[in-house]
């Protein structure tokens, strides 16, 4: 009987070290919690070798979601079905190579959005992404928005993400009047919102040779399929800035990963040989009167990480594309097909003229 009630006492004191052990855990990330404001402005990293050079009427914009080369056609993702947590060091190398060299070789783009984009992560092994994409980009300015700074994810148990810090990068052969982050409210609730990211979008703004002011927003919605009602608040935010910067005059171009289907999005259009899903569209209503959205109907961006990629067999879809004002026209618009070899999405690249 004492032996049984020693036993009893035991447990307990162990159930109640433990619950002391997560709530004083909790209690110190919720402490130093990444609390970013509502709108920000970003630091303008200026490139010594850029020479100013006035914007054309015609120009290219990339956008890619670089998936932190981490992401590779190797890998699956524990957090959407698969086991996998992070690449072999020699991955993560191999894919961030082959990232930089595809950015590096767009030499026609004129500004380049990418999303997630690690500044010290434990998944990428602390290496700075930021500063390797500067050093690959000498002729381009920069702008860093952090959207995911956490000192510990504690998932999965096994193998912990552990650190993690990241954002999105806008770059440009301009320099920019200025750069602001708007932050997006997110949907979840305390304690799982201390461990996802705290979205936002970056917009940057330039002075043209007319005189005119040029708007860029570069966007990484909500992903998931429980976060429905955060992207709906997004897109009523991002709505909201896009018309009231076209009402003064200036041409607007939304580009990013939006982490949803295009308006009428239709499955047989594409015909890259991948197998092809539809889930959640932006709404019609989303889109302003006389704006026009820029979809590469014909290849798919983005695949689904519960497997490693096989072509024909993981589901692939369209998430990455963009949204320009009235006073822009659309020259053409190209998903950049690299069999999605070192990230789950694939670039696409954007050809414009200023009306």
């Amino acid at each position: 009987m004492k032996l049984i009630k020693g036993l009893l006492v035991t447990l307990g004191l162990f159930i109640l070290f433990m619950a002391l052990c997560i709530a004083g855990f909790l209690g110190y990330v919720t402490l130093v919690k990444y609390k970013p404001l509502p709108v920000s402005d970003l630091k303008i990293v200026l490139s010594s070798t850029a020479s100013q050079k006035d914007l054309k009427d015609t120009f290219n914009l990339l956008t890619w979601n670089i998936g932190y080369a981490g992401l590779g056609k190797d890998m699956d993702f524990f957090y959407e079905g698969g086991t996998m947590v992070r690449p072999t060091k020699a991955q993560c190398r191999r894919y961030l190579q082959h990232i930089l060299q595809t950015i590096n070789s767009v030499d026609s783009a004129s500004f380049v959005f990418l999303q997630e984009v690690d500044a010290y992560s434990h998944r990428t092994y602390k290496i700075d992404e930021v500063a390797k994409v500067e050093e690959v980009m000498p002729g381009f300015h920069s702008v860093f928005a952090k959207n995911y700074d956490v000192p510990f994810v504690p998932v999965p148990l096994r193998e912990p993400m552990g650190r993690v810090s990241a954002g999105q990068m806008t770059l440009s052969t301009l320099v920019p009047d200025n750069a602001t982050r708007y932050a997006l409210q997110g949907s979840y609730s305390w304690p799982k919102r201390l461990f996802l990211l705290d979205r936002c979008f970056i917009h940057t703004q330039f002075t043209l040779p007319s005189g005119k002011t040029l708007s860029l927003i570069n966007l990484h919605n909500s992903a998931f399929s429980d976060a429905a009602e955060a992207r709906k608040m997004e897109l009523e935010k991002i709505k909201a800035l896009i018309t009231d910067l076209y009402a003064k005059g200036q041409y607007v171009i939304v580009g990013g990963d939006w982490n949803q289907n295009p308006p009428h999005f239709n499955t047989s259009l594409i015909t890259d040989g991948n197998k092809v899903f539809a889930f959640e569209h932006v709404p019609d209503t989303f889109k302003p009167e006389g704006w026009n959205w820029a979809v590469d109907q014909s290849k798919a961006t983005n695949r689904n990480v519960n497997e490693a990629y096989l072509k024909g067999r993981t589901p692939t879809t369209i998430i990455d594309f963009f949204l320009t004002s009235p006073n822009i026209k659309i020259v053409s618009v190209k998903t950049v097909a690299n069999g999605f070899e070192n990230s789950d999405h694939q670039p696409v690249v954007l050809k414009v003229k200023l009306k």
